[in-house]
């Protein structure tokens, strides 16, 4: 298995690397609730500033944004999501940048986080002396949920690394069952958060342990999970100017949402056609379901 250092300099290399073309702006809406995150660089790579809400939908839940990346078809499923065409730009700018640069965790699906040479941080030489400047770490904490407990915790990277924090958020019983199983490694957290697994409880616990700021990825059904539950107040949300992916996977399936626009973005030269949205995400339609 390959090093945590090596990981992480291949990783560095690969994005400052990166013919990364940047954005256009085509609508900016003033609204209130934001507050602004970047640099000189990222100003100048997303033609205006980047935002993120002030607060969250409750006092005592951490702050979220979603970042989903979907084919101009509104499809998200691809065995390689490269494939969908998000581009240079939404990976080292927005995915591995400006929606994480700024917060105390990235959270996961199971799914997304099987993959054993796997760590959520930021890249990008730029966006990493951000977060430095900032007062972050230098990685997020890796929160990782999961229904069944099936993570490679024996040989996956972000299990087996002492230098980060990593919180599993699963069922209270499959939760003594993992808390066994790596009781020799102080770096990882078990919650339970109730069986069923409930998101809005497990939100409120990771924020009594300091997380106050969460990116979220993954897959739809985490997606559909988190915006049903009212627990997201950001999406960030890039469409591909390509018919790709598995059709009829969107990447929400759940009652109607309240959106508001904030910013949107257009893709430049070699990702022509790309379009970025930053939308505000108020509770959906008979919600929000916060318990």
């Amino acid at each position: 298995m390959i090093s945590f250092d090596e990981y992480c300099r291949r990783k560095e290399a690969a994005a400052a690397a990166a013919d990364i073309p940047g954005y256009r702006a085509i609508f900016s809406n003033a609204v209130d609730g934001v507050v602004t995150v970047g640099n000189v660089w990222s100003r100048q790579m997303f033609h205006g500033p980047f935002y993120r809400s002030a607060a969250a939908p409750a006092s005592d839940l951490p702050i979220a944004n979603l970042v989903f990346v979907q084919s101009r078809d509104g499809n998200t499923e691809a065995d390689d999501p490269s494939t969908i065409g998000g581009g240079e730009t939404d990976k080292h700018l927005i995915y591995e940048g400006l929606s994480r640069v700024d917060v105390d965790a990235v959270l996961a699906g199971a799914v997304t986080a099987r993959e054993r040479e796997l760590v959520f941080s930021v890249w990008h030489p730029e966006l990493v002396g951000l977060r430095r400047a900032l007062g972050r770490p230098r990685h997020p904490a890796q929160v990782i949920v999961t229904r069944r407990g099936a993570l490679p915790f024996d040989d996956g990277l972000m299990f087996t690394t002492p230098e980060l924090r990593v919180v599993v958020v699963c069922g209270s019983e499959v939760a003594r069952t993992i808390s066994r199983s790596v009781s020799d490694r102080p770096w990882i957290e078990v919650i339970g958060a109730g069986d069923p697994l409930s998101l809005p409880a497990a939100f409120t616990m990771l924020r009594q342990r300091g997380i106050e700021r969460i990116s979220c990825v993954g897959g739809r059904a985490t997606a559909t999970a988190l915006l049903s539950a009212g627990l997201v107040s950001d999406l960030y949300l890039t469409t591909s100017a390509i018919s790709a992916a598995e059709p009829g996977t969107p990447f929400y399936q759940g009652p109607p949402l309240s959106l508001t626009k904030v910013v949107e973005k257009a893709g430049q030269g070699s990702e022509e056609g790309v379009r970025f949205e930053h939308l505000l995400v108020g509770p959906p339609e008979g919600g929000p379901y916060i318990t």
